[in-house]
């Protein structure tokens, strides 16, 4: 009489995908905020001079006769999170200008200007400059797929991005899948992905 192996759980791949997306969320909840950026870190912050600007003295000059200003009210109803709820409260607090800061990997300098014009009232606008990338830089991008499909198919993949080089990112993938109950396949793979 042949002997007959036992059939594995169907719930067990099911209860460690469950298991890696709880670990995962509580992760993104409860990281310290410098484990990754986001560009909501900065919502509703403000933001500190650089180190090289605050060295400098500060001189005041002869101000124009009047200061076109973004009224705070108006800028809260689109906005929300800005400005600060201390900048709208503080009556001497005024915006001058507002503005979309493109998004930069390696950061960027703002700088607000006040311009005054021949009609003697002031207008400000913000200047950006992104900050360019270096050629080699060391990578903190880590993350975790995985999913199922029909015919009992499981794939899951782990993936880190240790080195970018120019535009091309060094990527190191573990995989395992699965496309029936009665087997499964893994493997690793070292890919470039190149960024236009």
């Amino acid at each position: 009489m042949p002997w007959k192996t036992p059939a594995r759980s169907v719930l067990i791949p099911w209860a460690l995908l469950a298991f890696v997306i709880f670990a995962l969320i509580l992760w993104l909840r409860f990281a310290p905020p410098g484990a990754y950026w986001s560009p909501q870190q900065l919502i509703g912050m403000r933001m500190p001079e650089p180190k090289k600007i605050t060295l400098i003295e500060k001189v005041v000059v002869q101000g124009p006769e009047r200061v076109r200003v973004v009224p705070k009210e108006k800028i809260v109803e689109i906005y929300r999170d800005l400005p600060t709820p201390s900048t709208v409260g503080n009556e001497n607090a005024v915006v001058t200008a507002v503005c979309d800061i493109p998004v930069s990997p390696a950061g960027g300098t703002a700088v607000s200007v006040l311009l005054t014009g021949p009609d003697n009232v002031a207008t400000g606008y913000i200047e950006y400059k992104a900050k360019p990338l270096p050629f080699f830089a060391l990578q903190r991008a880590i993350g975790i797929r995985g999913g199922g499909g029909t015919g009992g198919k499981i794939l899951g993949e782990a993936y880190v991005q240790p080195v970018r080089l120019g535009t091309a990112f060094i990527e190191l993938r573990a995989f395992a899948e699965r496309d029936d109950r009665s087997g499964a396949d893994f493997g690793g793979v070292a890919l470039v992905d190149v960024r236009f």
